[in-house]
């Protein structure tokens, strides 16, 4: 019986990659694919060794801490953004583009915003990322002293904006975030707050699009205005 069990423990053990088997960068990659899938909360050492079939100390052969791995799966996510073409030409086209692009990133990698929101990123895709940003902006008139702000301040913006949104109307459907305010306007006293009342269509979506458009207009429209 003992040799039995000791037998079904060894087949049902997962093998251990070769030492020196990984890359950095295929943690770095292994550990934003978790953070997406399973949220950010989800993406311990210990899971993300489970996953890459490693112990948990060879991850930190790659990494010198969990706050340098979340920078490295922030730049890596951000390697994807892409500004829709054709790129205006114009300082608020610009930032516009740049804001809607940052969203669909953050849409794509929802771990991204806390992370934003809760340490330092710096790295060479930031710079890489601001250098081209920032050649757009030169070309269309605003200066870099004047361009590294506003690109910030879109980049603020959007990463807060998606902090709101992302648990209001993507982690479950937006019908039921329009439902919660209808819901809980039937259950106060009739008529004591009716401009409210008369708003829930809009407040159905304060966490949707047409409410980033709306914040992203005026901003961009204001740091083009500071030209």
């Amino acid at each position: 019986m003992y040799h039995t069990l000791v037998r079904q423990a060894v087949k049902g053990a997962r093998p251990r990659r070769p030492r020196d088997s990984l890359t950095r960068e295929q943690v770095v990659r292994a550990a934003l694919a978790l953070a997406d899938e399973k949220g950010l909360e989800a993406l311990t050492m210990p899971n993300l060794a489970r996953n890459l079939e490693c112990g948990v100390m060879t991850i930190y052969g790659y990494v010198d801490s969990k706050e340098d791995l979340l920078g490295a799966i922030a730049q890596l996510g951000l390697v994807d953004l892409k500004l829709a073409r054709p790129v205006p030409e114009t300082v608020d086209g610009i930032l516009k583009a740049w804001g809607r692009g940052l969203r669909q990133t953050l849409i794509a990698h929802p771990s991204l915003p806390a992370i934003f929101l809760a340490q330092p990123v710096i790295g060479q895709a930031i710079f890489r990322g601001l250098e081209a940003l920032l050649g757009r902006l030169k070309a269309a008139g605003m200066s870099p002293a004047a361009g590294a702000p506003a690109v910030y301040a879109v980049l603020i913006y959007t990463t807060g904006y998606l902090a709101w949104e992302i648990p209001r109307t993507m982690r479950a459907p937006a019908a039921d975030y329009a439902a919660g305010w209808r819901r809980q306007y039937a259950q106060l006293p009739p008529g004591e707050f009716p401009l409210s009342g008369s708003v829930l269509e809009e407040l159905a979506n304060v966490a949707g699009e047409s409410q980033f458009e709306l914040g992203l207009e005026a901003l961009a429209t204001g740091l083009a205005g500071r030209l």
